[in-house]
């Protein structure tokens, strides 16, 4: 039998053998006291017996037939610690197992000591561990609570310091998102280190996700991703001369673009193209973006078309985005006829109130 890291523990209870200790005669349980199979010793079969139950309750097939079943705690130690001494020895693949196994131990860890997940005011979510005054002293503690919060609220857009002061048209910094692209580039270092354990480890920090207005060294990656995620042939060279600061926003990681919204003007307020980077997708980008858009036209309706099987249909309604107009055919002049997506069109609108 195959294991896997992916189900979850089976869930057994201790309480009916606690129960025949507590229940024993003060005497009974002094001459038991250093017998531990006569106090047990008629439950444990049932135990197990239960026990074997609740494990086959949660195996499960993969796609290949293959029964798997999640590694306990104590499988994952004495695995972790039959192999640690054989780092040099082991496999790529079975390096890479071992190094999934003591991230799962870490977890495990980490949860038994007390990490939580709370939500605070104003959409904010942070992890939150318990600090005793030893840990921490007085000013560190003031510092850290000093530090801005940015979240989807009224303080969204604010001023930021430090090393990204002087980034032109800086809105947002984003440096919780962690994205599919980010863990395989990650996965391909470690992949690479294992190979070559004897070269200098490719050593590269995670860096922020950076919100920006459209600058012209964006202009051919932002042609890219529009024309793969639409049709080919469009330019938005001009978005620059129609006050970029308040009708554009794009999103990029170190000098990569990943995402662009583009707006038609401050008057008009109708959004022409917005589209994630493969990869980037499913990291609320585009929700960054848009909200961006947003709130940077206060006191606005906001107008666009969708195409009718578009799943930004979605992310549109969740803003609060209405339908007022279906129009037929109204991708027929730009979208491949190949093209899956559909050739009618929605025309959504967000009123201002």
């Amino acid at each position: 039998m195959e294991f896997s890291t992916e189900a979850p523990h089976p869930v057994v209870s201790f309480q009916p053998l606690l129960d025949q200790v507590e229940h024993l005669p003060d005497d009974e349980l002094f001459q038991l006291e250093n017998s531990f199979e006569d106090v047990i010793g008629d439950s444990l079969p049932e135990y197990i017996l239960a026990r074997k139950d609740q494990i086959a309750k949660d195996v499960d097939r993969d796609d290949f037939g293959v029964l798997l079943r999640r590694l306990t705690r104590a499988e994952i130690t004495s695995l972790i610690n039959d192999h640690s001494d054989q780092v040099g020895v082991l496999s790529v693949p079975e390096a890479i197992v071992l190094r999934k196994l003591k991230l799962e131990r870490e977890r495990s860890r980490a949860a038994l000591r007390g990490t939580n997940i709370s939500a605070t005011p104003d959409g904010v979510v942070e992890g939150l561990v318990e600090l005793t005054d030893t840990q921490l002293n007085t000013e560190t503690v003031e510092a850290l609570g000093n530090i801005r919060k940015t979240s989807y609220g009224s303080s969204f857009i604010s001023r930021l310091y430090g090393n990204h002061a002087r980034t032109p048209g800086l809105m947002h910094v984003d440096w919780d998102t962690n994205t599919p692209w980010m863990n395989l580039m990650e996965d391909i270092r470690e992949y690479y280190q294992l190979l070559h354990p004897n070269r200098d480890p490719v050593v590269e920090t995670r860096s922020a996700i950076m919100y920006t207005s459209l600058q012209p060294s964006h202009l051919p990656q932002v042609h890219d991703i529009l024309s793969r995620s639409f049709w080919q042939g469009i330019d938005v060279s001009d978005s620059l001369d129609y006050s970029p600061e308040k009708c554009t926003v794009v999103a990029s990681y170190n000098k990569m673009v990943v995402g662009a919204a583009i707006m038609s003007s401050p008057r008009e307020t109708y959004i022409t193209y917005l589209a994630v980077k493969h990869g980037w997708d499913s990291s609320n980008i585009a929700t960054t973006m848009l909200y961006l858009l947003i709130t940077l036209n206060p006191g606005k309706d906001i107008t666009l078309h969708v195409s009718a099987n578009n799943p930004a249909m979605l992310l549109y309604n969740r803003f609060g985005f209405k339908s007022e107009e279906f129009i037929a055919g109204f991708y027929d002049a730009y979208l491949d006829p190949e093209s899956r997506a559909s050739k009618n069109a929605v025309r959504l609108r967000l009123r201002h109130h």
